[in-house]
C-alpha cells in the first residue's frame, strides 16, 4: 500500500498531525458548540473531519455532508436527507416506518443504490414550500432522534449559489433551534466564507467560533515523510524530505501527491533531482488542462494571473509598479479582473493575492 493517502482517511498511522486542531474541533462538538473552519484549498480540511470522526467518542453521530455537487435548494435536501439516513441509525424496516411516517405529506421513496448497496431517500418536492418544509423536517428528525448529533457541512459557501431567496436565513432559524446537536460549516473559498459569518447584515453573522486551517508544520510534516518513505524501505535524507516540502510550499495535497509519485517509482532512494523530475512530469500532465484555462480567460485575464504567478504573491496588486512592470493597463481594469478571478476561485486572497493552484502557478512562471 502506497502510504501517501490522496483521497479519503486510513487511520491515524497515515494521518499526519493536526493534533491541536483535531482536539479543538472536537472539544466544540462535545460541547454543542458551532464552528466554522476556514481553509484554503488542498490543505486536507475534508481529510481532517473525517480524521475528526474516527476519532469522536462513538456516543456522538458525525454526519458530513458536501454540499459541492449541490445547486439549489431541492439538492441540499436531497445530499443531507440521504447523509441522515445512512448515519444517523442504521437501515431497517422499523427506520422505513418511521421516515415514511415522519414525511409522509412528502411522499417519500426508497431504493437501494446498485453500485454500493446503500439505501436511498428521494423526497417528492414540487415547489418552493414543500422544499423549505423538507428542510425543517430534517433538521426535526435529528432533533427526535434523541442522540448527540454534529453535523458538518463541507463547502458551506454553495449555498449562496442557490437561486432560491432567504436559504441562509431559513438555514440559520432553523439550526438556531438546535442547543444540542452542534454544526462545523467548512469551506475553501476563504472570502465567501469569512464574509458569510463576519458580515453584520447576514444571517450567520457571528453564530459560530471561527478557526482557520494552516499549513501543516514543517517540523511535523518533514518527519512523517521520513517515516512513510520508510515503510518501503526507501531512503532520502532530512534535507530532501524539507526539499519536498517547501517545493510544494507545504501545501498538503501537493506534499502527498509528489511523496506518493516518488514512493511508486522504483526507486530505492529519493534525492532532489528526483523530485525535481516529478515535478516536471507533473505540470506537463497537467499542461492540456491549464491550456484550457487559458481558452476559458480573456487576455488581460490571463495576464494577469501570469504576472501574479511570477511575483508569487502581490500584496498590492493595484500599485503603479506592478501593473506598468507587466503592462496591465490601468488599476480599475486590473481590479476587475482580479475580483473576477478570485470569484472563480482562481486567485486566492489571504493577506497576499497568488494564484490558488500551486502547480498552475508554477507552469504559469515558465510562460512567456
Amino acid at each position: 500500500m502506497n502510504p501517501f493517502l490522496l483521497t479519503g482517511y486510513h487511520s491515524r498511522e497515515y494521518f499526519c498531525d493536526r493534533q491541536k486542531e483535531t482536539e479543538r474541533i472536537t472539544e466544540a462538538i462535545q460541547n454543542a458548540r458551532n464552528l466554522t473552519l476556514i481553509s484554503e484549498r488542498r490543505l486536507g480540511k475534508t481529510t481532517l473531519l473525517n480524521h475528526v470522526e474516527h476519532n469522536l467518542d462513538k456516543s456522538v453521530v458525525f454526519i458530513y455532508v458536501d454540499l459541492y455537487p449541490t445547486l439549489q435548494l431541492k439538492d441540499f435536501v436531497q445530499v443531507f436527507s440521504n447523509r441522515i439516513l445512512s448515519q444517523l441509525e442504521p437501515f431497517s424496516d422499523k427506520v422505513m416506518r418511521k421516515i415514511n411516517s415522519f414525511f409522509g405529506l412528502l411522499r417519500p421513496r426508497f431504493s437501494i443504490d446498485p453500485a454500493t448497496g446503500a439505501p436511498n431517500l428521494e423526497l417528492s418536492l414540487t415547489n418552493r414550500s414543500e422544499t423549505e418544509t423538507s428542510v425543517s423536517l430534517l433538521f426535526d428528525y435529528i432533533r427526535q432522534s434523541e442522540k448527540r448529533v454534529a453535523v458538518a457541512f463541507d463547502e458551506f459557501q454553495q449555498i449562496q449559489n442557490y437561486p432560491e431567496k432567504n436559504v441562509e436565513a431559513l438555514l440559520r432559524s432553523l439550526i438556531q433551534k438546535d442547543t444540542s446537536s452542534s454544526f462545523i460549516f467548512s469551506g475553501s473559498y476563504t472570502h465567501m466564507l469569512i464574509s458569510m459569518f463576519s458580515d453584520y447584515s447576514r444571517p450567520f453573522y457571528q453564530s459560530s467560533e471561527l478557526m482557520q486551517l494552516d499549513k501543516i508544520d514543517r517540523a511535523k510534516y518533514v518527519p512523517f515523510i521520513l517515516s512513510m518513505f520508510g515503510k518501503g524501505k526507501i531512503r532520502l535524507s532530512e534535507s530532501t524530505a524539507e526539499y519536498l516540502y517547501d517545493l510544494n510550499k507545504g501545501i498538503t495535497y501537493n506534499v502527498q501527491y509528489i511523496c506518493n509519485k516518488l514512493f511508486s517509482s522504483g526507486n530505492s532512494e529519493i534525492s532532489k533531482i528526483n523530485a525535481d523530475e516529478i515535478l516536471k512530469d507533473i505540470l506537463e500532465e497537467n499542461e492540456v488542462i491549464y491550456f484550457n484555462y487559458r481558452e476559458l480567460m480573456t487576455d488581460l485575464q490571463f495576464k494577469v494571473l501570469k504576472a501574479i504567478a511570477k511575483e508569487t504573491s502581490v500584496d498590492k496588486p493595484y500599485s503603479n509598479q506592478f501593473i506598468s512592470k507587466y503592462q496591465l493597463g490601468s488599476s480599475s481594469s486590473v481590479k476587475t479582473v482580479i475580483d473576477a478571478l478570485l470569484k472563480r476561485g482562481m486567485l486566492t486572497n489571504n493577506r497576499t493575492i497568488y494564484v490558488t493552484d500551486w502547480y498552475f502557478s508554477l507552469w504559469l512562471k515558465n510562460q512567456l
